[in-house]
């Protein structure tokens, strides 16, 4: 388990869910999440999910939960003083690579640290699982974390193979990066 403090000293910890949490614990963060981005995308691109949709999208998520929460994979929370307040997957995708999925941090405890925490956790963790490579898609709204991204050497590339928007009204607003596991042994990130 990972310990930080945020800037008003309240404790953070990062740790794997058990499968147990997922109903009460993650599943309430998906759907915030699910519900920000339809908002956003709304608003921002005129792209309106309906509650069928966002059933979908949660649905597919129920559906990665083995993977998630399998040997390669993780499902992490974060919590301030043992209130959830953020979520990250890392998603195998082969032997070596995988994807980072549905981070989110609430927006009581944004700004405090707790994505860096979880984007090093997830991070630390796919190299200690021995993945090569680690992609994820963010879009294009989401400019804070694309900067948390980039600080931790992530890159734009094209759209890789397996996208979850590949080929829907959502891959133009879409950034694909990745980060090459094995370019700086000495990242102070790790």
């Amino acid at each position: 388990m990972g310990i930080a403090t945020d800037t008003a000293g309240r404790g953070l910890t990062v740790a794997a869910a058990a499968a147990t949490e997922v109903p009460a614990v993650v599943e309430p963060l998906f759907r915030e999440y699910g519900e920000w981005v339809a908002g956003r995308l709304g608003q921002d691109a005129g792209i309106n999910f309906t509650d069928v949709d966002l059933a979908h999208h949660h649905d597919a998520f129920r559906g990665e939960l083995p993977r998630l929460l399998g040997p390669r994979g993780r499902l992490l929370v974060a919590r301030l003083d043992d209130k959830p307040v953020a979520v990250g997957a890392l998603k195998p995708v082969d032997d070596t690579t995988a994807e980072i999925k549905r981070m989110y941090v609430r927006p009581a405890a944004q700004g405090l640290g707790v994505g860096h925490a979880i984007l090093r956790r997830l991070v630390k963790d796919a190299r200690a699982e021995r993945y090569a490579t680690v992609r994820l898609e963010t879009l294009r709204f989401m400019t804070t974390a694309q900067a948390m991204y980039r600080a931790f050497g992530f890159v734009e590339v094209p759209r890789f193979d397996g996208s979850e928007v590949a080929n829907t009204v959502l891959e133009p607003f879409t950034i694909f990066m990745e980060l090459d596991l094995d370019v700086d042994p000495a990242d102070p990130h790790q």
